[in-house]
């Protein structure tokens, strides 16, 4: 049996009993969060659309995917729990968003998933399993969370120069750049250029000793590059040891600055690179790498408040969970991740972090909904427009909940 079918059975199993039980049952509320409330329908629905996104994710390992899929239910009703806090805190402090806010989102998300058109807007939603109306929704709740954690937690993070600076000097090592080389190069071009080998190596020749006498390499390509037999100068920019293909690799690090190389077959064509500057190894000055730790370390920090403000809100919350089969251990998962290594010393890849968003696999109320792949859309959050009346559920068993698995 596939693991697709697995987890098509819950919702099949329900189709399958007397009208009457299957209304009762989808009804059934399985969280209450002060005044917010989930059911088992709301549940099924995001847990099999965060399983199918499992699947889909093409960057998973096969183990990774595994493992997932394995927890699925504990992060589908965690991520229920968490949105369910957050909107409930939104209640309380009268957020409100507007439908201007609603549409400029909109109009972000097109522009960011590369969506020119309403006809590529409608192909996108149904290809997401998402109607126009619950992607508003869902993004009205995204806004609202943002000002949520804008007013409540990214409040609560200080930085000054003094902090980023001692961290710094903590880690000069880590911020040690390898030896450099800023490069330019001019393709002789084999498409639409000189019909012949022999004669796109002779203007290659030609322009190598064009610039040993003495002349630039914009001038030495001009005339060729208004013919469409070369192209215009291209700045590379600065490179380290691994960053080129390596028949240019080898070709570059032996020249000194202002030479070019021998031409090298490639790409388009032959390649002439030339050495604008060379860079030793160094560490950069903190003025150069200031704004990096500052994000980064902007990011670690919101990490921590996220995880408290939660911790704290669920203290002051009117919590009734009733969690189903496959979802008892939710608990491991509530709060962020722990960071790795990298992330406490604030040294992984630079990111401008988003004061809302951090999340584990899934969607939470943390989430920006508006960036992602051209032309497809997130999947949809289940959103119950008229939700049914509370029913009480007993508290789960406070039985301490399981050690997180290794890695998250």
């Amino acid at each position: 049996m596939t693991t697709k079918r697995l987890f098509a059975l819950p919702l099949l199993f329900l189709l399958l009993l007397p009208a009457a039980l299957r209304a009762e049952l989808v009804n059934k509320v399985v969280l209450r969060v002060n005044d917010q409330i989930a059911t088992l329908y709301d549940y099924e629905q995001r847990r099999a659309g965060m399983a199918q996104e499992i699947l889909r994710q093409q960057d998973l390992g096969d183990e990774e995917r595994r493992q997932l899929l394995s927890q699925v239910g504990e992060l589908a009703f965690k991520d229920m729990f968490e949105e369910l806090l957050i909107e409930s805190r939104a209640e309380q402090l009268g957020v409100e968003v507007s439908d201007t806010q609603v549409d400029q989102q909109v109009g972000q998300m097109k522009q960011n998933f590369g969506i020119e058109t309403d006809e590529q807007f409608e192909a996108a939603l149904a290809q997401s399993g998402m109607t126009a109306p619950q992607l508003r929704e869902r993004l009205r709740r995204d806004l609202r969370a943002r000002e949520v954690m804008g007013r409540e937690v990214q409040s609560r993070i200080n930085l000054d120069e003094d902090d980023l600076r001692r961290l710094y000097q903590k880690n000069r090592e880590e911020f040690r750049q390898p030896e450099q080389l800023q490069l330019r190069e001019v393709v002789v071009l084999e498409e639409g250029g000189l019909p012949t080998a022999e004669e796109r190596a002779a203007l290659a020749a030609g322009i190598q000793q064009s610039v040993a006498g003495g002349k630039s390499l914009a001038d030495a390509v001009a005339e060729h590059a208004q013919k469409g037999h070369t192209s215009n100068v291209i700045d590379i920019g600065w490179v380290s040891p691994g960053d080129l293909d390596p028949s240019l690799e080898s070709a570059v690090w032996k020249l000194a600055p202002g030479t070019l190389t021998e031409p090298v077959a490639g790409r388009g064509g032959l390649h002439l690179l030339q050495v604008v500057e060379r860079r030793e190894a160094r560490v950069p000055a903190f003025a150069e790498v200031q704004e990096q730790i500052r994000m980064r370390e902007q990011r670690r920090r919101m990490q921590d408040e996220v995880a408290s403000y939660m911790a704290e809100l669920e203290k002051k919350s009117l919590i009734v969970a009733e969690p189903p089969p496959g979802a008892e251990g939710f608990r491991r998962f509530l709060g962020t991740r722990p960071p790795t290594e990298d992330e406490r010393l604030g040294l992984n890849e630079a990111a401008t972090p988003n004061p809302a968003v951090e999340m584990n696999p899934g969607t939470t109320p943390m989430q920006d909904s508006t960036s992602g792949e051209p032309g497809a859309l997130p999947e949809p959050r289940p959103t119950t427009n008229t939700p049914p009346p509370v029913i009480e559920a007993p508290p789960p068993a406070s039985d301490e909940p399981p050690p997180p698995p290794p890695g998250r």
